[in-house]
């Protein structure tokens, strides 16, 4: 009888962990801030590539047509998801001109969703879609 105890208060608590800390897990931000109808096409040049959970990042600088440089910052999966695109640590690095594919942010912000990344060889990364 008592490791039938011991066995059920392992299972309340597990439960209980699950529901205190699993539920965070999917709500820690919606994605509803990005327009995920629209497809933002622009060449930028890598200045940071953050491989890290819960979100890798790409920032990098745009040129304008107005000669003027403005930074952007992508954001992707997590490190598993991307690693089962084709993605790892060194995929990208600072100074990589890239012709990268968002969803941008509905605020009018520079940040967006990564969709893909586009190399000068024709090799191409994707993220979402």
């Amino acid at each position: 009888m008592p490791q039938r105890v011991t066995r059920t208060r392992m299972a309340v608590l597990a439960l209980g962990l699950a529901t205190a800390f699993g539920g965070s897990a999917f709500a820690h931000h919606a994605f509803n801030m990005y327009d995920n109808n629209v497809y933002s096409k622009m060449t930028g040049t890598v200045t940071n590539f953050r491989w890290a959970n819960p979100h890798t990042m790409i920032e990098f600088m745009v040129l304008g047509a107005d000669g003027k440089e403005t930074k952007w910052t992508a954001e992707c999966s997590p490190t598993n998801m991307l690693r089962l695109h084709g993605w790892t640590l060194g995929s990208l690095k600072a100074g990589d001109k890239i012709d990268f594919v968002i969803h941008p942010n509905r605020n009018g912000a520079n940040y967006g969703l990564l969709v893909s990344a586009g190399f000068p060889d024709g090799r191409k990364l994707t993220d979402k879609d």
